[in-house]
């Protein structure tokens, strides 16, 4: 059975950027119709499209090694998957601020059931501080027809085993119609703080629009509810359901319900990608925007400018190159720009591959 999943975007560092088709899926991926996708294979039936990625059913570990520029590893990034498919494991190791050997910063674990279906995911992480933070996430689905199912339900649990917050997914047909996110704020003790955050979904060609909200109490009759509006998104996604073009719209909330105007926004990021044959993504562009300062626009007398102006810049591109006899690049090439000076930063890596035993991979084309 095809599980199509429907996950919220997760930031990524920039390493974490390989394998990102397994990483950062969105609730969009609840757009595919199961019919559009093979029985027992993620590959399409459709030959113009490519595959989700070259790795799957051939490699069971790769292993990406950043170099620095005298050669020596400095960071390193090791996957482990299933043959089917799917990312088993994910551990990112880093040299900690107080120096010395390569030790493991980040872990991510997945457990699948028998279906193929991801029923949980840990991710265990090593602070700045040199304490460890613990996630779990536990997912529950739901048959969406006979060969295709949907996260109906998931929750996530801290360190301690407490639910910090269960999101909801409700399907208009096969499409995601609405979210609701319960966050449990323990910060004033064992009896936690909850707040519900609802997303409403609308769909205009190839554009997913939504808007995510709180109801707070009406001022003038507090029996009744008004929404408060938190963001706005508006996402286009490939086949696959990966996000090509992100813009995230915040709203001020400081007026009050009702009066609200979600014409204009108080910030954006809007962000770009593209992915390379192995699933990664291979170019990223993200662009953060602020309010304009109050002077500029009163100065501007033609008012040609507008609310929100360019305060941050963000730019990813990786290259690939050094085959080896199965057709995987062995080299990797990475350029970052970062902010509106566009700073550049260089970095080489180092990938190998350990393959599943049976049969040897082919050569990619």
């Amino acid at each position: 059975m095809v599980s199509l999943l429907a996950l919220l975007p997760n930031d990524v560092t920039d390493m974490n950027r390989t394998i990102s088709c397994l990483a950062t899926l969105s609730a969009a991926m609840l757009l595919l119709l199961p019919s559009c996708l093979g029985r027992k294979s993620d590959a399409p039936q459709f030959p113009k499209v490519k595959p989700l990625s070259t790795l799957m059913g051939k490699v069971e570990k790769r292993i990406i090694s950043r170099l620095s520029s005298t050669g020596a590893e400095e960071e390193r990034t090791e996957e482990i998957f299933r043959p089917d498919g799917g990312l088993l494991s994910q551990t990112v190791y880093g040299i900690p601020a107080s120096g010395g050997a390569l030790q493991p910063i980040e872990t991510t674990t997945n457990t699948y059931d028998g279906q193929g279906q991801r029923i949980s995911q840990v991710i265990e992480k090593l602070t700045a501080t040199g304490t460890k933070e613990k996630t779990e996430t536990k997912y529950t689905y739901r048959p969406l027809s006979a060969r295709a199912s949907y996260v109906s339900h998931y929750e996530e649990y801290d360190a301690s085993g407490r639910l910090v917050a269960k999101v909801d997914n409700e399907l208009d047909g096969t499409q995601l119609s609405r979210v609701t996110r319960t966050v449990f704020d323990y910060s004033a003790g064992s009896s936690p703080k909850e707040t519900v955050l609802r997303t409403n979904y609308s769909y205009r060609s190839f554009l997913i629009e939504s808007r995510t909200f709180s109801i707070v109490p009406d001022p003038k009759n507090p029996k009744n509810g008004l929404p408060l509006y938190h963001q706005g998104q508006r996402l286009r996604v490939d086949y696959y359901g990966r996000k090509v073009f992100d813009e995230v719209t915040t709203f001020d909330t400081s007026v009050g319900a009702g009066r609200q105007d979600l014409s204009h926004p108080n910030g954006a990021t809007v962000s770009q990608y593209v992915y390379g044959d192995m699933g990664d993504i291979v170019r990223e562009l993200r662009e953060t925007h602020a309010p304009r300062p109050k002077a500029e626009l009163d100065a501007d007398k033609e008012h040609k400018l507008t609310p929100l102006k360019l305060v941050d810049r963000y730019a990813y591109e990786a290259k690939y190159s050094l085959p080896n006899e199965e057709g995987f690049p062995t080299k990797m090439e990475v350029t970052i720009e970062r902010g509106i000076e566009k700073t550049k930063t260089t970095y080489t890596a180092r990938l190998s591959y350990t393959y599943f035993a049976s049969p040897k991979p082919q050569p990619v084309h």
